[in-house]
């Protein structure tokens, strides 16, 4: 591997941040669409038994992406000019990988008949096959994926999680064509499908980067787990605190009380996106801007990150509370218009999201994951709690009046640490926000006369 740099240039922000709201945003096409054929084709108890099935794939990718993702790019960063050192920092970040994706599918084999009972989805354990061949597919995408990260070359991130994700959306698609009965037996075969594919992209694009050490270097080893262990924690603990209110409602109130959540889930998640698409891009910046600037440039680079995602994010949560019902109809179809009142409450975590990610993303590529993971496993401990207390007294409404009041909670102790620390204003968010709308309409301007739309 030469030393080769990641581009310097000012359009850093418009050339990624344009590349990474396209991946997530053909993911989330591809999911939206997927979600919407299966919502149609399946049964209630079906759905929900897929549902189960993705929360342990996003489960596992969540954290593998935790204990690999931010360690290995912060550290390829910071030893960018040494091809040596980031040769023992890839092998020792793709032999953790391996290790995890053995260790997980162990884990799930031994698990597989409790979950299926705990949910009553006795229709997951024939998809378990599946999942452990992506497992072991996901060791090659995640390592090039993360790799071209670091080097901030977001072509073959778009292009591999298009593959990934539309796999399953074209598999749906073909098996609804044909008027095939689906199985889920046979349909979880379209995700390993994906991810060979994607593995193959990942790879491609991430050939110039790539470089490996003939021997594994233990202390690189030891040095990635333990700054990913508390990443991993994190978001193992997002994951459950963000879901902790489905598996709630399917464990007590059963299968179709978790469908019904679950079809109000998929539509937030629509709003949600943009956060997640904003920290991909975000992270590497915000390393670099605590090397260069120390705290201020951190509190500049919070702050309007937090004001573009909820800028974008504001519109959104807008037309969901307006027009709940005929978005449910369209989406789910007639049987889940009992989401709708749900949609409503679910819309407003969208609102939090983009606080508790920034502030993960500042957390962890300023060297305090342990304090990021203390935070999200409280929310998470919060969560639960609450859940249990308000379902029960409340039924399917409880689950998101639950989250709400711990993301309330947790959003005001997130808020009270950054003001202590790096001095991050809200107020400064709230301010960004109209400018950000101002910004957008007139870059749309600009290009609408460059390419001749307007004249004058």
């Amino acid at each position: 591997m030469s030393n080769i740099h990641p581009p310097a240039s000012g359009n850093y922000w418009l050339r990624s941040g344009a590349l990474t709201l396209l991946e997530r945003g053909f993911g989330l096409l591809f999911n939206f669409g997927a979600a919407v054929l299966l919502l149609r084709l399946l049964s209630q108890e079906d759905f929900a038994a897929w549902g189960i099935f993705l929360l342990i794939l996003y489960f596992i990718e969540m954290g593998r992406s935790g204990l690999l993702q931010n360690g290995l790019i912060r550290h390829l960063a910071i030893h960018r000019d040494e091809p040596e050192a980031c040769g023992r920092i890839m092998s020792a970040s793709l032999f953790l990988s391996l290790l995890y994706s053995t260790v997980t599918s162990l884990l799930l084999a031994l698990g597989a008949g409790w979950i299926a009972g705990q949910y009553h989805v006795p229709q997951i354990e024939a998809m378990l096959p599946a999942l452990f061949v992506a497992n072991g597919l996901m060791v090659v995408y995640n390592h090039c994926y993360f790799v071209q990260q670091a080097y901030l070359e977001f072509r073959g991130v778009f292009w591999s999680t298009f593959f990934y994700r539309g796999a399953l959306f074209v598999a749906l698609l073909v098996y609804w064509q044909a008027g095939w009965a689906i199985r889920l037996s046979q349909i979880a075969w379209a995700v390993p499908a994906g991810a060979a594919v994607a593995a193959l992209a990942a790879w491609w694009y991430a050939r110039p980067f790539l470089a490996a050490s003939a021997r594994l270097d233990w202390s690189w080893v030891k040095k990635l787990f333990s700054y990913g262990k508390y990443v991993l924690g994190t978001n193992l603990s997002t994951m459950f605190y963000k879901n902790i209110d489905k598996l709630t409602l399917g464990h007590l109130l059963g299968p179709a009380a978790f469908a019904i959540y679950d079809a109000a889930g998929k539509v937030t998640q629509m709003v949600e996106t943009p956060s997640f698409s904003i920290a991909a891009v975000a992270f590497p910046k915000s390393a670099e801007r605590m090397a260069r600037e120390g705290a201020a440039g951190v509190k500049r680079l919070y702050e309007k990150s937090v004001a573009v995602i909820l800028a974008i994010i504001l519109p959104f949560l807008v037309l969901v509370l307006l027009f709940a019902e005929p978005i449910i109809w369209l989406f789910a179809g007639e049987k889940y218009l009992a989401s709708a009142d749900v949609l409503r409450l679910t819309a407003f975590f969208g609102l939090f999201m983009p606080f508790a990610v920034q502030f993960g993303t500042v957390l962890d590529s300023t060297g305090r994951p342990g304090t990021n993971l203390a935070y999200t496993a409280f929310t998470a401990a919060l969560n639960l709690t609450l859940s249990y207390w308000f379902i029960g007294q409340f039924g399917l409404f409880g689950a998101a009046f639950a989250v709400l009041a711990g993301y309330t909670v947790s959003f005001v102790l997130m808020q009270a640490y950054l003001y202590k620390h790096f001095r991050v204003n809200i107020l400064n968010v709230l301010r960004f926000i109209p400018e950000f709308y101002l910004m957008g309409f007139e870059f749309v301007k600009k290009f609408a006369r460059r390419g001749g739309w307007v004249h004058g």
